[in-house]
């Protein structure tokens, strides 16, 4: 039969089959952070006299709160960097570190046909490399670093087929908060999402990473997209140069079990309104007249009302989803010579991001804008430090996650391209970039 991508990849790395469905599954890489690996860590120490199947097949990273926010985050770093020091882990400490996501790609310790685990729901996102990357819980990532594999029931593949090509003013940030919406919230759960078409094809891999970083948001065990030139051209200008993969494509009628097409061209900048990222709608748009009663009163909204109407309290750009360089060139490109009108925090994916960011001068351009610009970390997306939300209050974010209480006790979070968080920091409400220069274009 012919194979998926997503089908080859598991059959390389299946060390065994076994009863119900499930496998063993050898795993190439273990990326390890500061939050959920210190039981796993310490769980080993005591009771397997600190072995570890193999540490050169472990990255960690000090990335979710950087630095310590308070005593009980400063033990977490301190935990992860001693075991790191002592077991010779390949490890990023603060100033050397970021966001797991955006590190791992950038210094080239993910190759096609890996796969990857992580204690971490969007490690998704290093399926746009061709590998099979999965988020797993703590006492999984104890088990993988102990044993080199993990047990795992073989997940469906759905094939998402994204034709045609992206209009100007839309994003890969557009592009899955459609595929969310079109496939509904939950509707990828049980399925690896193999993103394929033309719309896929031309997407830089920055903006595969935002796709495949959000399959987890329809449910979906991991997105994948297959290796190309464009995937070999990033990996070759990484610190680490994998070289030795292999470019792994689907068969010719591959068999999936299930296939979603999709117009990209149709696809226009989208926010959502609701509390999961498939609640979203056209920033020209309006909240839908059947929108949920729930999310409504949530989120203080009314059915019919136009999304530009919706004021915001604070802006953020940041993010595993949307903290590259190349998210921020288009941040900057709207603040260039503007104000912002609310709190708005930049936060870069990565130290190296950050440094290329200020020898582009994009820092400039986000403090002369009044923006906050950071150092690197998970922070503000989940409402751990650097911009939690008080009750209430509405941030419009290129982050992943709008679920009650995501940023904040009571928040409300409308999730968005940096493009677009830019403009709405601006005009002080939900906006598109061409919204402003329409209204700097009408005579005073």
């Amino acid at each position: 039969m012919p194979r998926s991508l997503f089908a080859k990849v598991w059959d390389e790395h299946v060390v065994e089959e076994l009863a119900g469905g499930n496998a063993l599954i050898f795993v190439d890489l273990v990326v390890a952070h500061e939050i959920t690996t210190p039981p796993g860590a310490i769980a080993i120490e005591k009771q397997f006299d600190d072995r570890l199947y193999a540490p050169e097949r472990i990255v960690a990273m000090i990335d979710h709160v950087a630095p310590a926010k308070d005593a009980a985050t400063a033990l977490q770093a301190h935990v992860v960097r001693t075991w790191a020091k002592r077991q010779g882990i390949r490890f990023h400490d603060i100033g050397d570190n970021g966001i797991c996501h955006v590190l791992v790609p950038e210094r080239g310790y993910v190759a096609p046909g890996m796969t990857v685990a992580c204690g971490d729901s969007h490690t998704c996102t290093l399926g746009a490399f061709g590998a099979f990357a999965l988020g797993i819980g703590t006492t999984a990532q104890a088990g993988a670093m102990l044993a080199g594999c993990l047990v795992l029931q073989r997940p469906k593949v759905m094939n998402v087929e994204l034709a045609g090509t992206l209009a100007p003013d839309a994003t890969a940030k557009d592009l899955v908060l459609t595929v969310i919406k079109t496939i509904g919230f939950k509707g990828g759960t049980g399925y690896v999402l193999e993103f394929t078409g033309s719309a896929v094809r031309a997407l830089s891999m920055e903006q595969r990473m935002t796709l495949c970083n959000m399959a987890i948001e329809a449910g979906a065990t991991s997105g994948i997209v297959a290796a190309d030139a464009t995937t070999a051209a990033f990996l070759a200008a990484t610190p680490g140069n994998p070289t030795g993969w292999k470019a792994l494509q689907a068969d010719p009628g591959a068999h999936y079990d299930a296939h979603v097409v999709i117009d990209a061209s149709a696809v226009r900048p989208v926010i959502s309104w609701g509390i999961n990222p498939g609640e979203n709608a056209p920033i020209d748009g309006v909240v839908p007249l059947d929108a949920p009663a729930e999310s409504l009163s949530y989120m203080g909204l009314e059915p019919g009302q136009p999304m530009t109407s919706i004021a915001i309290d604070q802006a953020f750009i940041g993010s595993c989803t949307n903290s590259r360089i190349g998210d921020l060139r288009l941040a900057a490109e709207v603040l260039r010579g503007r104000k912002v009108r609310v709190p708005t925090i930049i936060t870069p994916g990565s130290q190296l991001v950050r440094r290329q960011a200020e020898r582009e001068g994009l820092h400039d351009i986000f403090q002369d804008a009044g923006a906050l610009w950071t150092h690197s970390s998970c922070g503000p997306c989940l409402g751990m430090s650097m911009g939690v939300l008080a009750a209430g209050t509405r941030c419009v974010s290129s982050s992943n996650r709008n679920f009650p209480g995501r940023m904040g006790d009571g928040g409300r979070v409308h999730l968005a391209a940096p493009a677009v968080v830019a403009a709405s920091a601006v005009l002080g409400r939900l906006a598109a970039p061409a919204e402003i220069v329409a209204l700097e274009a009408v005579p005073a």
